[in-house]
């Protein structure tokens, strides 16, 4: 991608710029413009910057509606699919009444669908959805909120986004505001990404899923447990556990009875299924120029490109996560040592513990089980045992944050301040002590300013990255 492009306004009289490469028509400007990496507008006017502050406020209000109608509404679809079927299927209401009869088929059905969508995992079934396996529509309508709450939510947020472009008048402002979006999507929302990510996380998600269901199916020829499941039933079951590994503890078999080598897939999968997410947001960030190479204040970040920078934070994850998730392995191994060989737990064992925390640590909530079979292996835990996990859920659910400050968190005013450090470090940073002295002086004039004025956000971010999730702006 080039570093630069020009934004030509189409309120202006056309020129004969607009031929030239690197040039762009947009309607949401009355300005022509010059737009760096990652959506930075550089050299503008105090005016020119109120207009875009401006057009950034109107996409960040339409953005919220589209937001909360894509909670709302694909719920409301799912759960207009699953409560009549959990009614009329005979198969699927004599399984709920007879765990516990006093489940309505109506609340199984609703708190199925959010359990889903919201990635908990959670079921009103002890063994999960293992006793619907051939309830297919059941299965998967879960699948796919599943992916529209997780690891599909950024592409198919811009995919309404798209959608909703094509179908508004052009001459409106609300195209006007859909097209900023779908342009500078980083400037308002963390999991909103421009369209080469977006392919990207797609392409990315869509070889996981494969690789996940192709493993099921291969690695499983010869195991009796899946065997014994009827092909077409075993198709859609691996499909199911494809796409709940990397973000859901929904589970359509028993994980215990799989092969080794596909315990071992789902333990890689769930490590690494935050990682796309987290480059994307890292990557998109505006306020990381340093990390893509563009320049660099401190000299501790490689410069040549995105691929030096991809594979520095993919180093860097790699080795933070591993410290956390070695540390706690060790620290349950050392809580567990009774438990470790006693022939009353036999879940206990070093492997099962690896799994378990791991699960903790992506957020997924797939177990091994205990040897009662009707919790997950944290249920034979001590107690500190059991905190040792809540602690490692906590670390993992927030590993997807960017490292820099984001912009979809700033308001106008802060952005204004932001773009101005970031203007003078650009300028100056071929004189690295000249540039220190002065971006310390500006980000102290900028927090005087702030004081003074009393102005100050923040934003509220689900961050399940591994995430979705909507956003609160607000001013102190």
């Amino acid at each position: 991608m080039p570093r630069t492009e020009t934004l030509a306004s189409q309120h202006l009289p056309r020129r004969s710029t607009l031929d030239r490469e690197g040039v762009r028509e947009v309607p949401y400007l009355s300005f022509d413009a010059v737009v760096g990496r990652n959506s930075v507008f550089e050299g503008l006017t105090e005016e020119e910057k109120e207009e875009l502050g401006g057009v950034e406020y109107r996409a960040l209000g339409l953005l919220s509606f589209i937001v909360v109608g894509y909670y709302v509404g694909l719920q409301l679809i799912g759960f207009t699919i699953l409560a009549p079927y959990s009614n009329y299927n005979h198969d699927v209401r004599g399984t709920v009444k007879s765990e516990n009869p006093k489940v309505d088929p109506t609340w199984f059905a609703a708190f199925q669908v959010t359990s889903g969508f919201t990635n908990t995992g959670q079921s009103l079934v002890d063994a999960s959805l293992v006793p619907f396996q051939r309830a297919y529509l059941m299965v998967l309508t879960i699948a796919v909120l599943i992916l529209a709450g997780n690891t599909m939510y950024a592409p198919l947020l811009r995919l309404i986004i798209w959608i909703g472009s094509k179908l508004v008048p052009r001459s409106s402002r609300a195209y006007e505001t859909l097209k900023f979006l779908l342009d500078h999507p980083r400037r308002v929302f963390i999991y909103l990404f421009p369209s080469h990510q977006t392919w990207f996380l797609t392409t990315v998600f869509g070889l996981f899923t494969l690789i996940d269901w192709l493993g099921f199916l291969v690695l499983d020829i010869g195991n009796p447990a899946i065997e014994a499941i009827p092909v077409g039933t075993r198709i859609v079951a691996g499909f199911f556990q494809a796409v709940a590994v990397r973000a859901a503890g929904f589970t359509v078999v028993n994980v215990a009875e799989l092969a080794p080598a596909v315990q071992v897939l789902y333990v890689i999968m769930m490590f690494i299924a935050v990682y796309p997410i987290a480059l994307s947001v890292r990557s998109s960030n505006v306020y990381e120029a340093r990390s893509l190479g563009l320049y660099h204040e401190w000299g501790d970040e490689p410069t040549e490109g995105f691929t030096h920078y991809f594979r520095y934070h993919l180093r860097r994850q790699l080795a933070f996560d591993i410290w956390w998730i070695a540390l706690a392995v060790w620290l349950v191994c050392i809580i567990e040592r009774a438990h470790l060989g006693d022939p009353d737990l036999p879940n206990v064992t070093i492997w099962s513990i690896i799994f378990e925390l791991v699960s903790a640590y992506g957020t997924v909530g797939l177990s091994l089980g205990s040897a009662s079979g009707l919790v997950s292996l944290s249920g034979d835990f001590r107690t500190f045992s059991k905190l040792v996990v809540v602690f490692v859920m906590i670390r993992g659910r927030h590993r997807g944050l960017p490292l820099a400050i984001d912009r979809a968190v700033l308001l106008p005013s802060d952005i204004r301040q932001q773009d101005e450090i970031d203007q003078e470090e650009a300028a100056l940073a071929q004189s690295p002590t000249r540039s220190m002295t002065r971006t310390t002086t500006l980000r102290s004039k900028a927090m005087n300013t702030r004081k003074e004025t009393g102005v100050g956000s923040f934003r509220l971010e689900p961050t399940s990255t591994q995430h979705s999730g909507g956003s609160v702006r607000s001013t102190d």
